[in-house]
């Protein structure tokens, strides 16, 4: 039996957040059961002796992985649902660093680096603790946490999430593999704008419209909580490659994306008119906005392999079409990783 190192959560997953989640064998629920059947005529003995030493249903060995990616995936490590809620793509390059034990236990660490307008910066920190138990002959299952740390001035272009929990269980050694993920998220940011607003008041006397403009200072203090359930389905391939100790894997997915969430906001500023007869005026309001849980959407997730000897290249592309929106149906996201297992 064959199990693919390198694959995402995107499913979950976080496609989507490239990180080593996505490209580790034992992480995320679309890599920890992609079991395939070696062929022992077609493949040399050198590429069996590798098999054997990272696939951990064959003879469970602990190694490290080093790896650095790029895509546009940034609100989370493994959670495909989180990924699909973007409404920014900014591009970020992911450095990772991991270490996986043969019995089970795997810690990663990654960093988000933000390259825009030729420049490149820190965004954020991820720290994932995870556990898979591979030891049954037809179900898999397993679960994650990951810890976000970082900037939060950079609300738009970073995860919204401090805390991602993922747990999943899959069934089946076999080319086809269906299998289920749940997905519990909160987070904590807070956003401060300042603007130039303008309201019309009809004088009483002379009817006439006069307008007044004001500044507006706004501090929100939003809190956010997402559930999330993800029912798939996975096919998968293995080729040989061009020489004797390399080889392709190739999976697409189809996956369903259903979530639940709840925002919870409190603002506070103040409103300072501008002109001669300057005023100003505070406020304070609280509010919370709850979506009960549906599906969502509809995604297709491929993701390729190339292993060589320790090192592997990852490129994983995930496609959604959304249920619920009469516009704006299409999205996609994308993510390329390489690096080397020792």
């Amino acid at each position: 039996m064959f199990k693919p190192l390198i694959l995402s959560a995107l499913f979950a997953c976080c496609f989507l957040c490239v990180s080593a989640q996505e490209t580790k064998k034992d992480t995320i629920p679309v890599t920890t059961t992609d079991t395939l059947r070696i062929n022992e005529d077609s493949l040399e003995k050198e590429i069996d002796a590798f098999l054997a030493y990272y696939d951990s249903l064959k003879a469970p060995r602990s190694y490290w992985l080093v790896s650095i990616g790029g895509g546009n995936t940034q609100f989370s490590v493994k959670n495909v649902a989180l990924n699909a809620q973007q409404s920014t793509a900014n591009l970020s390059i992911t450095p990772t660093v991991g270490y996986y034990a043969k019995s089970g236990f795997g810690i990663t660490y990654n960093n988000y680096l933000l390259t825009e307008d030729g420049k490149t910066q820190l965004l954020q920190h991820a720290l994932t603790l995870s556990y898979d138990y591979l030891k049954e002959a037809n179900t898999t299952f397993g679960f994650s946490y990951t810890r976000f740390f970082g900037k939060k001035e950079f609300v738009n272009q970073v995860s919204p999430y401090d805390n991602d929990f993922l747990a999943y269980i899959q069934y089946g050694k076999k080319k086809f593999t269906p299998g289920v993920m749940l997905g519990f998220s909160s987070g904590r940011y807070r956003e401060t704008i300042e603007y130039l607003d303008s309201s019309q008041t009809r004088m009483p006397l002379t009817n006439q419209l006069v307008t007044y403009y004001y500044y507006v200072n706004d501090t929100s203090d939003i809190r956010i909580r997402d559930l999330s359930l993800i029912p798939y389905l996975r096919y998968q391939w293995q080729f040989n490659g061009f020489g004797k100790k390399d080889y392709f894997t190739l999976q697409p997915s189809l996956l369903m994306l259903g979530s639940a969430s709840d925002v919870r906001i409190a603002s506070k500023g103040s409103y300072k008119q501008t002109g001669r007869l300057s005023r100003s005026r505070s406020y304070e309001e609280t509010y919370s906005q709850k979506t009960n849980f549906q599906f969502q959407s509809l995604g297709l997730q491929v993701d390729a392999s190339w292993y060589i000897g320790k090192f592997f290249f990852n490129p994983q592309v995930y496609i959604d079409y959304y249920l619920l929106s009469s516009q704006y149906k299409w999205s996609s996201m994308f993510s390329i990783q390489t690096g080397f297992m020792f």
